[in-house]
């Protein structure tokens, strides 16, 4: 994808979302008026889109700022940011590091009124033996990483140039779904190894941030609602990472991140589903809560990190219209804000579709930036 694309200037679009307007607020009066239940004045809307909102596109602050999400999540990948060994690795200003895109994410992020979330994701090539980014790296360099990444945004870090410090970031996770082996190698068998590796990381990092910034808080994951079905990638259904993670002395986790993609099944409160693959979904989300507290004897927050529904084919669900992404969007919130007190955070993946026929057509904007009926459902929760 090349971001940036297909853009128009601020006079277009503000005459495509007000010719939208009367049939978004028609949709959304429907989705909130299905409200069965008060909704939860603690659920924090957040948003995602890495490369919309680092690219050069004039449009995509301004819109994001529309939607007014509480949280806005970024990827802070390793070996983008590092690509080859610094000199002084604890050292937020060694030339080797390029924060540029983290430093403008935390930034407009603060702008727009809104909290950071960094996600510190993927290895290195000087770290992990030259493999590409989901193999294992070292969790001494890994934890070195999350210290400077804590260190950068503590609020009191000033680059070179610059007249005052970098906003402060005080929410982060650990990988992305390591329980499947597309984001984090090897596996193992069953995922035995990954969960023993991803136990390692987490012990490097949440150490290391928390000797910087003693209240922020660092989520393990996010993981994955489901492992993968092709046996050459591997992984694990959620529960039993857990279960391997715990075995291998993985820390308590103080919030945990999560993906809860339900693969074209509806928004429906289903507590005591069960699934083939051992999926964790928005339907049987208290399994997963039961867990964690016979476990670690107590309710554990979460954390989704990422969760959409597309305008596009859908498993089950056929292809998806806008209205119906409206729909699907206002049950979900409300099916979250219903029965799952313990969910702190919801975090939708991409503002804008990254093209107009591909698979990431979850965006609450069209590519060419038609305003989405669901842009106006998830802006009203957003700002309840």
């Amino acid at each position: 994808m090349v971001a940036g694309d297909g853009g128009t200037d601020g006079s277009t679009m503000g005459m495509r979302l007000t010719l939208h307007a009367a049939r978004v607020c028609a949709i959304a009066l429907v989705v909130a008026g299905s409200t069965a239940a008060p909704a939860s004045a603690d659920l924090l809307l957040g948003l995602q889109d890495d490369a919309l909102l680092t690219s050069p596109e004039p449009q995509a602050w301004t819109v994001a700022q529309q939607l007014g999400p509480k949280v806005v999540r970024f990827n802070v990948a390793w070996e983008q940011v590092a690509p080859t060994q610094p000199v002084n690795a604890d050292d937020p200003a060694d030339p080797a590091y390029n924060f540029a895109n983290a430093d403008l994410m935390a930034q407009k992020t603060a702008e727009i009124g809104a909290q950071s979330m960094f996600s510190i994701v993927n290895g290195t090539p000087w770290a992990n033996g030259g493999r590409e980014p989901r193999y294992m790296p070292s969790a001494l360099e890994f934890g070195r990483f999350c210290g400077v990444v804590a260190r950068r945004y503590s609020g009191t870090f000033t680059p070179v140039g610059a007249t005052a410090p970098l906003p402060a970031v005080k929410k982060f996770t650990v990988w992305n779904e390591p329980n499947r082996g597309q984001y984090f190698f090897p596996q193992g068998r069953k995922g035995a190894v990954a969960a023993k590796n991803f136990a390692t990381l987490v012990a490097a990092c949440v150490p290391a941030i928390k000797a910087v910034s003693p209240d922020a808080v660092v989520a393990p994951g996010p993981l994955a609602s489901r492992p993968d079905k092709r046996k050459d990638v591997g992984g694990s259904p959620p529960i039993e990472f857990l279960t391997m993670y715990k075995a291998a002395g993985g820390p308590k986790p103080q919030v945990l991140a999560y993906n809860p993609y339900m693969n074209g099944l509806l928004p429906q409160f289903k507590p005591k589903e069960t699934t083939k693959d051992g999926a964790i979904t928005l339907r049987n989300l208290d399994q997963l809560q039961g867990w964690l507290k016979r476990n670690y004897h107590r309710t554990t927050p979460l954390w989704f990190t990422e969760f959409a529904w597309r305008t596009a084919p859908t498993p089950r669900l056929g292809d998806v219209s806008p209205e119906q992404q409206a729909s699907l969007t206002g049950r979900t919130i409300e099916l979250v804000r219903q029965h799952y007190p313990y969910v702190q955070i919801f975090t939708w993946f991409l503002l804008r579709d990254q093209d107009q026929s591909g698979y990431w057509r979850s965006g609450l904007v069209t590519f060419d930036w038609q305003l989405k009926p669901a842009f106006q459902v998830f802006q009203a929760e957003a700002t309840h």
